[in-house]
Formats: C-alpha cells, structure tokens, sequence
C-alpha cells in the first residue's frame, strides 16, 4: 500500500472508510471502463454491420439499375431498327407509287395526244 494510503489506516475507522471509498472508486472506475470499451466495440460491430448491408444493398440496387438499362437500350435498339426498317419501306413504296405515278401521267400524256 502506498505511503499516502497505509497513513490514513493511522485514522482509524474514518480512515478505513476513506480507504474502502478509494478502492471502491477505482474498482467502479475499471468497472466503467471495461463497459466503455465494451460498448464502444458494439457500436463499432453495430457500424460495420450497417456499412456491410449498405454495400450489399448497393449492389443489389447497382444490378437491378444495370439490368434495367440494358433493357431500355436494347428497347431503344429495337424501336431504332423498327423506324428504320419502316422508312426504308416508306421510301420504297414512295418510289413505287411515285413511278406509277409518272407511268399513268405517261399514259394519260398518250391518251391526250392521240
């Protein structure tokens, strides 16, 4: 025992109790720190956990958004590959209908002429 402490043995009862108090103090002092640092690494457990589920979420989320996109581009693709092929036709038909066209003003030209 230190030479502070053993003195207040000197005093008696009183000093007993001051004696008691002090150990009682750093006992609850390490008490308190055990819980402290128990409940600091279950906060931290707690956090990694949470920072653990916000990836897997964003993952998941990243996968679904990623599908998503492919979806509406293969869409666009389509529908892109649809006008086109339905100008193409327009445009054929344009030219068939417009060579009719010049074929019966041909006729009607002879028709006229005759």
């Amino acid at each position: 025992m230190p030479d502070g402490l053993s003195g207040l043995a000197d005093y008696g009862s009183l000093g007993l109790m001051v004696l008691f108090l002090i150990w009682q103090h750093i006992g609850m002092q390490r008490r308190l720190d055990t819980l402290t640092e128990s409940f600091q690494a279950t906060l931290k457990d707690i956090d990694d956990g949470y920072e653990r589920r916000v990836l897997v979420l964003r993952e998941r989320y990243d996968v679904v958004i990623t599908g998503i996109r492919k979806d509406c581009r293969e869409a666009e693709d389509k529908v892109t590959a649809q006008r086109d092929s339905l100008q193409a036709e327009l445009a054929t038909v344009v030219r068939d209908a417009d060579r009719k066209l010049d074929t019966v003003i041909e006729r009607i030209g002879k028709l006229a002429g005759d």
